[in-house]
């Protein structure tokens, strides 16, 4: 059978959709040809798309991505159908585990697939091919007249070792490869994932593997990177999965492997405050680990305990210190509009990261994404809109938009919190740049100075101390 994967528009095109790739992997591994329209890197209106649906000729079109393509799924599908009115649909990813039975009601996608996809749509291809009913097929949503019908649970892919490496070749790599994830390091630069799963319980995340985590083993993730520096000249990785260090004996493991390696590769990952020391720390630093991301989202416990994350303030402050310390980048997010959010913890959030020196241009709106304790939450204060699909289709990035205020503030009033507290991070920050370029410029005056004195005798001449000259301009 030929699939068409397709990759909708979502964000820069840094990181390849692994989602599809491995999908796409899985299903060659099974003898069907595969093709990708990736609407990422070539974004088209949907004239354009129609135009390139009728030019090929395929068996079933899969499309995944995240609940924020929620729209643009819904509307390819319709073109899809149009164009190919035989042609079975398949939605996945967190477009259709977030709201399955919502996305089959307004759209033309035939199936759901939940959760992870690879041995589902390894099954579904071979029923789609030799059998007309699907119900035995687990882990899907789907239409089935005028019903929708959602099979039993897929159990979890436990040896994750066994999912092939992503189908890189489907993909424009040099565009993604020359978008760096991080762009501070602008090196050739690619995503890989390692774990599934997240055992915490974060009220506004939809945790998509489930609580159990299940790791690829160190050997199998070195063997990726040698692959990707061997076909694509690779020089910084990016693990984007939930949580990088959540077993610390694996996180070493790994590090070991690299080391012994000698792989020479830059890398960063996610993080969580509770879960690093610096003795690890430094050990991923000497594996070459560059940056890490943090999901801080308060500098007030108040609001940290309100949507259960789990963590003290005291221990993002030491995970600060003990990154700094270790030589890694730090990166972070943070959230404005939390249930129960009010300016006192909101310049507690402020106050925080001024003290840990943190930067940051922008927060996010807390926003209900579906399939997460928040939305549930939201819908029971009655700030989800009724029409669940106009809700959903709205959903984007959430830096400017302020979709659901759950606060007791006016949305006059967060709005205004949001500007003021941004403006006073980016004016401390300002400062504290202006006091190191300062400082660094009195160091240099002083080395020059010192030279000089040295060489000149200057001291005798000018009878001052090697501390009174300190004093002089300034500097410690």
């Amino acid at each position: 059978m030929h699939i068409l994967l397709v990759n909708p528009p979502c964000r820069t095109p840094s990181l390849i959709p692994l989602g599809l790739g491995y999908v796409a992997s899985v299903l060659r591994q099974e003898g069907h040809n595969v093709s990708l329209m990736d609407f990422n890197v070539s974004k088209k209106p949907y004239e354009a798309i129609e135009r390139e649906l009728e030019t090929v000729d395929c068996d079933a079109i899969g499309i995944g991505g995240l609940t924020t393509t929620y729209d643009f799924v819904k509307k390819f599908s319709n073109i899809a159908k149009k164009v190919k009115p035989n042609v079975m649909m398949i939605a996945g990813n967190m477009v259709s585990t977030s709201s399955p039975e919502l996305l089959l009601r307004h759209s033309q996608i035939d199936i759901c697939v939940i959760d992870e996809g690879e041995e589902t749509i390894r099954e579904l291809m071979q029923r789609i091919k030799d059998f007309p009913e699907i119900d035995s097929v687990k882990g899907i949503v789907f239409k089935k007249g005028n019903r929708i019908v959602s099979t039993a649970p897929r159990e979890r892919i436990k040896d994750l070792d066994r999912i092939p490496f992503p189908a890189w070749d489907l993909f424009q790599m040099e565009t993604y490869i020359n978008n760096p994830i991080h762009t501070e390091y602008g090196r050739r630069s690619m995503n890989i994932s390692t774990v599934r799963g997240c055992p915490f319980q974060c009220i506004y995340c939809s945790r998509p593997f489930g609580p159990r985590v299940y790791k690829r083993s160190p050997a199998s993730i070195v063997a990726e990177i040698k692959e990707l520096k061997r076909c694509y000249n690779i020089e910084f990785i990016g693990f984007t999965d939930d949580l990088f260090t959540i077993d610390r004996s694996w996180v070493e493991e790994f590090c070991d492997a690299l080391i012994k390696e000698k792989l020479k590769i830059g890398w960063g990952a996610s993080a969580r405050v509770n879960l690093v020391d610096l003795n690890l720390l430094k050990k991923m630093k000497k594996a070459g680990c560059e940056a890490l991301s943090y999901g801080f989202e308060s500098g007030s416990q108040r609001m940290l305990d309100s949507i259960k994350k789990g963590v003290r303030v005291e221990q993002a402050e030491k995970a600060v210190e003990f990154t700094r310390k270790a030589g890694i980048g730090i990166e972070g997010s943070f959230m404005i509009g939390m249930i129960g959010e009010t300016e006192e913890s909101v310049n507690e959030t402020v106050e925080f990261i001024k003290r840990t020196g943190l930067t940051l241009h922008r927060f996010f709106y807390t926003t209900p994404y579906p399939n997460t304790p928040l939305y549930e939450m939201a819908k029971e204060m009655r700030k989800i809109p009724d029409d669940e699909n106009k809700y959903v289709s709205s959903l984007g990035e959430m830096y400017n938009t302020l979709l659901v205020n759950l606060t007791t503030m006016s949305d006059k009033e967060l709005k205004s919190l949001k500007e003021r507290a941004e403006a006073k991070i980016r004016e401390n920050f300002s400062l504290r740049s202006r006091i190191e370029i300062a400082t660094e410029e009195s160091k240099r005056i002083f080395e020059d100075l010192k030279k000089r004195i040295k060489a000149e005798g200057a001291m005798k001449t000018f009878g001052w101390s090697l501390g009174k000259v300190k004093e002089k301009i300034g500097v410690e």
